[in-house]
């Protein structure tokens, strides 16, 4: 249900939205009618919740609204819980009497406290006699927007409740109950603020009779609402147009062999350097997806030639300094893309001009100002949109000078290994040698994989380590990449989602898969081990069949994954069906990716029953609650592949019914997806 809160002081305006809603809260210290207004409205409308804020008004004219509207026969009422004792009484005797259902409300402006504070705001908004609870805090960040859901799941024996005055007994089973003999309060809770905001839509599934949103985005109440046309999208079940498929119809009905295609992190990386090299490059086992076909279409507008026979994609280039005069690139939605074109971009504009970077959809809302750090700190200008696309890269100087970058170059790589990557396949093009410094730097895998590919095109380099803090690499310029062969490895983070089917369901053998490969997200090996999970390995040299069988015996641990982002929606929900209590570290690596990660991730298993919380950079997970399914799931896509087919695998295992938003947002990855789950 959605409440729409309502302020306008018009009285005839105010009709009108309140014409419009299923359900208001008439805010009425705000809108300041009279009693025969607040009887009008009342006897007109049969389904609002009245409201009268002490703070805003005065505490006679607060009771007389009040009463007026329990009077004329309003459905609830709200007091909040710090209101004087004698008021609260009167307000509740009197809604008790006329059939109201009373609202005592809890509002922390500032932040949100700890979990066993805000359970024993809870547990005394009950002994005041709640029918309803409402606890709305202040979002600072993911933790505390996870903490207040957490709510909902909190069960307190009535026997710790002791009774009172506001208090009644139940006659049948002798626990304790509110005014209306419910042994339990229902609950409203959710939190202002941005972070805060997709808690408004989440609470309807956790147990909310309803949300508060805005009318329109001019009349907000609080900060982060909705309003109610976003939320009536959000919850319009025709918009959940993909059901998820039952176990009886996929490769899982049995123990099932399956081959997974390559890898994009790879493929990617080969498709960009085969263009920066003169002559054919042939890659093999390549699939495309809709970020390899976003990098085979940068390289096309770089001149290259491309020809696709079966799965041998064949790339003819003239070469990197070919490319230089190069004005616009498009990137599509790829975030690796894009981080690889950026420095590039530098290397192109050192012919006098500037270099547009553009795309559409999701990359379109990604914060990239660590990327815009970092090719300013090479000696580049980049003039963007505050961090987001569109980018214009220039050099200092219109790139006339024999050095148009820096020959040292440092900064930070705690946000994105990518950026590094980009920085590595460049600077070997420059005409001096150069040093890249990385304080701080993450998601090494991928940046070796980044050197493994640039090895196999002739590009060298010196590494130095100094690990944790810092890496550097010593780049000769003057380097030409060679036209090479290169077999595409299959892809680690693709075969995640049929590894952790397999171990949940009958058993799996990944076909063909590449060891010791330097993807990152082959660690999905190590995590299944770690929880228990028996693992059998049949070697074919560089490449092997990988038997998972069914079954753990996992009694709760620690996962790093700060090194593995793409892994922590596939081993949040496989945490979730092993035993014990997991913790899964790295959270703070998923803010910029297709979605909000961490959200995402706590949103959709949440929504399916699993038991998460989030502190700081990690995320704690203890099974799920089971329960009988009265109506679909409605999960939401967050429009990024890696969540879609995390939630497909959960409803194979969990035999849940529900209903996708978007589940094409997998092309981006994997395209083929269901066709391989359908077998």
């Amino acid at each position: 249900m959605i409440c729409v809160s309502v302020q306008e002081k018009d009285f005839a305006k105010c009709k009108e939205i309140l014409a419009q809603c299923r359900m208001a809260e008439l805010r009425g210290d705000l809108c300041d009618f009279s009693t025969a207004q607040i009887e009008e409205i009342i006897k007109w409308h049969p389904n609002i919740l009245y409201t009268h804020r002490i703070a805003g008004s005065t505490l006679p004219k607060a009771m007389e609204c009040m009463a007026t509207a329990i009077k004329k026969g309003v459905k609830y009422v709200d007091i909040e819980i710090e209101a004087p004792v004698d008021y609260l009484e009167y307000i509740k005797a009197y809604a008790r009497a006329n059939g109201c259902k009373l609202v005592i409300s809890y509002h922390n402006f500032e932040g949100t406290q700890s979990l066993e504070e805000l359970q024993a705001i809870y547990d005394i908004c009950r002994r005041k006699g709640a029918d309803i609870v409402k606890i709305v805090t202040t979002a600072n960040n993911i933790s505390d927007a996870t903490r207040v859901m957490q709510l909902y799941s909190y069960k307190k024996k009535d026997s710790e409740i002791a009774p009172d005055n506001f208090m009644e007994r139940g006659e049948e089973s002798g626990s304790l109950s509110n005014s209306f003999g419910e042994q339990q309060a229902q609950l409203v809770a959710f939190c202002m603020g941005e972070a805060g905001k997709f808690t408004r839509h989440l609470c309807l599934h956790l147990g909310a009779p309803y949300t508060y949103v805005a009318y329109d985005r001019n009349s907000a109440t609080a900060p982060g609402q909705y309003t109610k046309e976003e939320m009536e999208g959000l919850l319009a079940q025709e918009s959940y147009k993909y059901s998820t498929l039952e176990r009886g119809s996929t490769v899982f009905s049995g123990t099932p062999s399956v081959k997974i295609p390559c890898s994009k992190s790879i493929a990617q990386r080969a498709v960009l350097a085969a263009a920066l090299a003169n002559g054919t490059t042939t890659l093999k086992n390549y699939e495309p997806c809709n970020d390899i076909a976003g990098a085979v279409e940068v390289v096309k507008a770089l001149g290259a030639q491309v020809e696709l026979q079966g799965t041998t994609l064949t790339i003819t280039s003239k070469g990197a300094e070919s490319l230089k005069g190069l004005k616009s690139i498009f990137v599509g939605e790829s975030g690796l893309l894009t981080r690889l074109l950026i420095p590039l971009s530098a290397y192109f504009a050192t012919g006098g001009h500037s270099v547009e970077i553009t795309g559409h959809g999701s990359i379109l809302k990604r914060n990239l100002g660590e990327s815009v750090a970092a090719i300013e700190a090479a000696g580049a200008v980049c003039h963007s949109n505050d961090g987001h696309l569109p980018f214009e890269i220039s050099i200092p100087n219109g790139g006339s000078a024999a050095q148009p970058l820096k020959d040292t170059i440092e900064f930070s790589g705690k946000e994105s290994s990518q950026i590094v990557s980009g920085f590595l396949m460049m600077l070997p093009l420059l005409d001096h040698d150069s040093v890249l410094v990385i304080t701080n730097p993450t998601s090494l895998p991928y940046i070796d994989l980044t050197l493994k590919v640039l090895g196999q095109f002739g590009v060298k380099m010196e590494v130095e380590e100094d690990l944790p803090h810092k890496i550097t690499y010593r780049v000769s310029g003057r380097q030409k990449y060679a036209a090479t062969e290169i077999f595409l490895d299959s892809d680690w983070s693709s075969a995640a989602n049929f590894a952790v089917a397999g171990a949940l369901a009958n058993g799996v053998v990944l076909e063909d898969m590449p060891i010791n490969s330097l993807q990152a997200d082959e660690y999905i090996l190590k995590v299944l081990q770690e929880m228990g999970y028996s693992l059998e390995v049949c070697s074919k040299g560089d490449f092997a069949d990988i038997r998972i069988a069914s079954g753990s015996k996992g009694g709760g641990g620690s996962i790093a994954l700060h090194n593995s982002p793409d892994l922590f929606p596939i081993v949040a929900f496989l945490a979730s069906c092993t035993h014990g209590e997991w913790v899964l570290e790295g959270t703070g690596r998923l803010l910029q990716k297709e979605s909000n990660r961490a959200e995402s991730i706590f949103t959709e298993l949440m929504k399916l029953g699993c038991n998460i919380r989030i502190e700081d950079d990690k995320m704690y997970i203890c099974g799920y609650r089971e329960g009988k399914q009265e109506a679909p799931v409605l999960a939401c896509g967050h429009n990024d592949h890696r969540i879609a087919m995390a939630i497909y695998v959960a409803a194979l295992i969990l035999g849940k019914n529900i209903l996708l938003d978007n589940i094409r947002c997998i092309d981006k990855s994997f395209p083929s997806f269901l066709e391989r789950l359908k077998g």
